[in-house]
């Protein structure tokens, strides 16, 4: 039995258990569905630019409109449309985009569901993109933190994207807000989303080494850092056009001092050069993209794009998230799931029963790949320079018991039996000698997880 079925079958037995009788059916949901991704950061931080570049469209509002102090979330549907939902429970819809008014005030609304045909959304992950924190008691920061608090009608995320605004990294306030939302380096990214910022010369080049800082002294709370240009990005990624294109390559034509004339309007332009409108693109590509971007912009919209697209950083966070989640999808999901069935439990008017129930699982041989990924995290936590830790991501990343165990792809059962056990031997032997509880538990985990190999009840 895999992850998601042993947990179908723990949704069945605590059915006639649930408070709610709608909480079974919303969570079998979140099984089937693909990962929900988070957008998180401060206000302004890009959060709804990145989101339009991961998808591949414009389908969330980057501007100050009221719908922008909601929580969306964005999945896949055809026609596309929006779905508002009240704190009353109330479900109104609105025909196309995310765009100005949604009907009500900010905050009388719970969330929205914004339907948009992506295969991305359909295969890969949805995504919520989140008001942001502002650091106040206002209405986006009390949307942002509904999302996380189990108290909205959103599905609980089960990945983070956390956007930095700030080179040095997240704030403390933020770094108490990412402990409170469960972050930890198997569920969590932060973003420097305005990488292209950073410094005048080579920004998205020290951007990336400032990344590798932010990391190393973060490692408990994210799994990466990726510098990100999300305006880059998003204009790579949805297109910029010939004639937009046309006039970063005039523009790359002139000198530095005859730009600053024409701008400041001491000097009329040279025919052909649009203010207006390199005014605009400024907006939507920055300064450094059209200052760098000149020389690929002459050969035209598309290979101006494809050097938007492969400068931005997208691809890196998108190979972050494919490495670091998608591979343990229905273990995100399944965590999630009976984090929001203990919840339940203790609304239930047979509590003991149901947390029974849900203990019962937890210890079940299928689900141990939840506590692989526990250990992991209390590892990252409490003792982030253990050697367990390389080997407890070899773990969670596995899918073949030969390549875990180092075996050649011919490997026979009897082979993988044996080093199974001398793996599972080694583990209880080196637990001895162990000082701290985060290696011990490490260790006691590892060799159940080589046990099981060994029984042939790994589920990878």
């Amino acid at each position: 039995m895999t992850v998601r079925g042993r947990v179908e079958q723990l949704l069945d037995e605590v059915t006639p258990l649930a408070p709610d009788p709608t909480l079974i059916g919303s969570l079998r949901a979140q099984l089937a569905n693909p990962l929900t991704v988070a957008l998180v950061g401060r206000v302004s931080a890009g959060k709804s630019t990145l989101l339009n570049a991961l998808v591949g469209d414009r389908v969330a509002p980057t501007d100050r409109a009221e719908c922008t102090k909601v929580a969306a979330l964005y999945t896949e549907g055809n026609p596309q449309r929006v779905e508002v939902v009240g704190l009353d429970g109330t479900v109104t819809e609105i025909p196309g985009t995310m765009r100005g008014d949604l009907g009500r005030k900010p905050e009388d609304i719970d969330h929205a569901v914004v339907y948009t045909p992506s295969r991305l959304l359909r295969e890969r992950f949805r995504v919520i993109d989140t008001p942001g924190l502002s650091g106040f008691t206002d209405t986006a920061e009390i949307a942002t933190r509904r999302v996380f608090s189990g108290d909205g009608r959103l599905p609980r995320p089960d990945v983070i994207l956390f956007l930095l605004d700030d080179a040095a990294g997240p704030k403390a306030d933020e770094v108490q807000f990412l402990s409170d939302a469960g972050a930890s380096a198997q569920n969590t990214i932060l973003v420097i989303s305005h990488a292209d910022l950073i410094a005048a010369d080579n920004p998205m080049l020290k951007a990336q080494e400032i990344a590798r800082r932010v990391w190393r002294r973060f490692p408990a709370i994210a799994g990466a850092v990726v510098a990100v240009s999300g305006l880059m990005a998003e204009a790579g990624v949805c297109g910029v056009t010939e004639r937009e294109t046309a006039q970063i390559s005039r523009r790359g034509l002139l000198e530095p001092w005859e730009l600053l004339t024409i701008l400041d309007g001491a000097a009329p332009p040279p025919p052909g050069l649009d203010v207006d409108l390199l005014g605009r693109l400024e907006e939507l590509v920055g300064t450094y993209a059209m200052d760098a971007g000149a020389d690929a912009a002459r050969q035209g919209a598309r290979a101006y794009c494809e050097w938007l697209h492969r400068v931005s950083g997208i691809d890196e966070l998108r190979l972050a998230i494919g490495r670091r989640f998608l591979a343990v999808g229905d273990i995100l999901k399944a965590r999630t799931v009976l984090a929001e069935l203990r919840e339940a439990a203790y609304r239930s008017a047979r509590r003991d029963v149901f947390l029974e129930a849900i203990e019962e699982a937890e210890t079940a041989p299928e689900l141990h790949r939840l506590r692989e990924v526990a250990a992991l995290e209390a590892l990252a936590r409490w003792q982030p320079d253990s050697d367990l830790i390389g080997e407890l991501n070899l773990v969670v990343a596995s899918r073949d018991v030969r390549l875990l165990l180092s075996l050649p792809p011919d490997a026979a059962p009897p082979q993988i039996a044996d080093a199974a056990k001398e793996r599972a031997t080694d583990c209880r032997t080196r637990r001895a000698f162990v000082a701290t509880s985060a290696e011990k538990e490490a260790l006691l985990v590892l060799e159940q997880t080589y046990q099981l190999v060994r029984r042939g009840r790994w589920t990878a």
